[in-house]
């Protein structure tokens, strides 16, 4: 018999609070709106970009589509958690100023370079910073939890 360390929780335990925590922070609106703008926003940064070259560039392409993946998954964190009324979740203004500006950031950097996979590496860079700037709660900067 295993006997867990003191700190140390079972793995069922730690996969049952880490389901309880997605279905929390990804609520089905969240992810239905994620979704959806994933193809807008591959639609948009490939336009930006130079427009669509999937024969010439196929890696370019499938980065660029996990590029707008980050932004639409950035912007769906915007919705207001189930319960908060219609309040955006919003979170203090520098830290939801920096998740929003890394969509046109990473829009801005595929604009500069068409079909160049360096360049795409970049902005999926971009919008992984914006994304985990969002989904991170840094101490520095506490989100307000939304009123009753």
């Amino acid at each position: 018999m295993h006997v867990p360390l003191i700190g140390q929780r079972p793995v069922t335990q730690l996969c049952t609070e880490m389901g309880a925590v997605m279905k929390g922070a990804w609520p089905l609106r969240r992810l239905v709106v994620a979704a959806s703008l994933s193809p807008v926003l591959f639609t948009l940064l490939v336009g930006v970009a130079g427009g669509w070259a999937p024969l010439a560039a196929p890696g370019w392409t499938a980065l660029v589509a996990l590029v707008a993946l980050g932004p639409a998954a950035t912007l769906a964190t915007y919705l207001p958690r189930p319960g908060a009324g219609r309040t955006l979740d919003l979170g203090c203004t520098p830290c939801a100023a920096v998740a929003a500006l890394s969509v046109m950031g990473a829009a801005g950097v595929l604009s500069t370079a068409p079909h160049d996979v360096s360049t795409a590496v970049l902005a999926l860079v971009i919008v992984i910073f914006g994304l985990t700037q969002r989904l991170t709660n840094p101490s520095t900067c506490a989100a307000p939890t939304p009123r009753p």
